[in-house]
């Protein structure tokens, strides 16, 4: 399992031996057909604000951004995932 989170996005994909290819992809719309790996983007990364909403946790779209940064950084900064 590849698992890259950066800081408002995670990318994730697999390997059993061999890569995972894929050779058309749509995204906002446009199609791709070209030979390429298969990584999967998750709307949510550590610096993705975290509300909880009505029982729920609500993740992003908004950002803690690097400056204040999430709650962990201890500079006021809004709880993120990352915490």
């Amino acid at each position: 399992i590849g698992f890259d989170m950066g800081g408002t996005s995670t990318d994730v994909s697999r390997y059993a031996g061999q890569y995972e290819r894929v050779f058309e992809t749509t995204t906002a719309g446009v199609t791709i057909q070209a030979p390429q790996l298969d990584i999967n983007t998750v709307a949510a990364g550590g610096g993705s604000c975290l509300q909880f909403v009505s029982g729920l946790f609500r993740v992003g779209p908004e950002s803690s951004s690097a400056f204040p940064g999430p709650t962990c950084y201890r500079r006021g900064g809004p709880l993120s995932v990352t915490d």
